[in-house]
């Protein structure tokens, strides 16, 4: 079968899944790994722990997909119910699997103790069924067809199911469908500017045979997504030519802004200080995120926007450069970065270097939330170090802010 007309399904199983309680993240993992390797599902479904919303789901998946790789609900508790459910599906009863049995009880007394009458629930298996291994916990999974469609049963722990998915799953799909091609994923990562000019930039651009351009929108960047065939001759060249229409608003190439900044702050040896108001600590706890940046940043103060000077001749530009340039020179460092006041929507934003000091007044284009504005001002702030330390234009259009005012003040040079 083409790969264009396989239909790989997956199904997740369970309440806290459902209901948001966990985040499903052997979903995405599935996905992305599905599609590397050639078999990229086109239906991601997701359903409780009733027996019977369980059994429906799996008659339905199975009418629709030619593959289904279901996930969660082989545990020994009573509220597991996956693996009766594809009994129940298949219309056959449950059998015991002898070697699981046996496989589970040496585990157990391997360790000292003697196995619980509840995990012989999961050495029953639908009749028929193949077992699959699984080299590090309880649950077995186990494969079977239904309506001519192959369905593979795995449990949800992460560690255990990434395991059993690479070494017993994939090869059983690449036995089954040796005629899929691999593909894989460049991911650019932009920074202010929206996807309908993106789109229009990328007019242009003929795309070969086999790639295609996503988008995701993830507050406040917009990642391409370059989708080719695996090691096609024009890769680079496509690739190219989407970071040059992207221009300067091209924030992190294959790697997000933070881990851009991470490796350019440890490859010039640089180190950095923070004075945050409106920003509230933002900044701070995301450069904790990535390991260089965390090296990189010696000082940090947040400070309240009570502390808001109020004299008449107050100038918010001049205030946020101070706040940078002291950061700076009492930490000892190279940069430093600060986030003044907000007020009626307008914030300063600066950044202080040994070359000269840049600020610059937003407002924001449309309605955010502050947790939102707080996002997009330490951002800018990312930006506008990234922007200097690569030889950027330093006051760039931002597609959710509206500059109000900007300045740089060069250095003084000693004659």
């Amino acid at each position: 079968m083409e790969q264009s007309k396989l239909r790989v399904a997956m199904l997740s199983t369970g309440e806290e899944v459902l209901h948001g309680d966990i985040t499903d993240t052997n979903a995405a993992w599935l996905s992305r790994r599905c599609f590397e390797e050639g078999f990229a599902l086109n239906r991601r479904v997701t359903t409780g722990d009733a027996l019977d919303d369980i059994a429906i789901e799996l008659v339905r998946c199975s009418q629709v997909s030619d593959v289904v790789i279901v996930n969660g609900g082989l545990g020994p508790t009573t509220d597991d119910l996956t693996t009766e459910a594809m009994a129940m599906a298949m219309d056959v009863d449950l059998e015991l699997n002898s070697y699981w049995l046996t496989a589970l009880k040496e585990r157990f007394e391997k360790n000292g103790r003697t196995m619980p009458k509840s995990n012989i629930k999961q050495a029953m298996l639908p009749e028929g069924a193949e077992l699959i291994d699984n080299p590090v916990g309880s649950a077995c999974g186990f494969s079977a067809e239904l309506n001519g469609c192959l369905m593979f049963f795995t449990p949800g722990v992460p560690s255990e199911f990434k395991q059993m998915f690479e070494n017993e799953i994939l090869p059983r799909l690449q036995a089954r469908y040796p005629n899929t091609a691999k593909r894989e994923i460049q991911r650019l990562y932009s920074f202010g500017v929206g996807e309908s000019t993106l789109n229009d930039r990328f007019e242009a651009i003929d795309l070969p045979d086999g790639f295609e351009l996503g988008y995701r929108s993830a507050l406040p960047f917009i990642e391409v997504k370059v989708f080719s065939p695996r090691q096609h001759s024009e890769i680079s060249l496509i690739t190219e030519a989407i970071r040059h229409a992207i221009g300067d608003n091209l924030v992190g190439d294959g790697k997000s802004l933070l881990d851009t900044m991470g490796a350019l702050l440890n490859e010039m040896n640089l180190n950095l200080a923070v004075a945050e108001k409106f920003t509230g600590g933002y900044l701070t706890n995301w450069l904790n995120e990535n390991v260089d940046t965390r090296n990189a940043l010696v000082q940090s103060w947040v400070l309240s926007e009570s502390s808001l000077v109020t004299e008449t001749d107050y100038n918010p530009l001049a205030a946020v450069l101070a706040m940078a340039t002291a950061a700076r020179e009492n930490a000892g460092v190279e940069l430093g970065l600060a986030s003044g006041n907000v007020e009626a929507g307008r914030v300063a934003l600066g950044l202080s270097t040994a070359l000269g000091d840049w600020g610059i007044i937003v407002k924001t284009g449309r309605k955010l939330t502050n947790e939102d504005y707080r996002c997009y001002a330490s951002t800018m702030l990312l930006d506008m170090l990234r922007r200097y330390l690569t030889g950027k234009e330093m006051f760039p259009e931002v597609s959710a802010l509206t500059t109000l005012e900007s300045l740089h003040i060069p250095a003084e040079i000693d004659e």
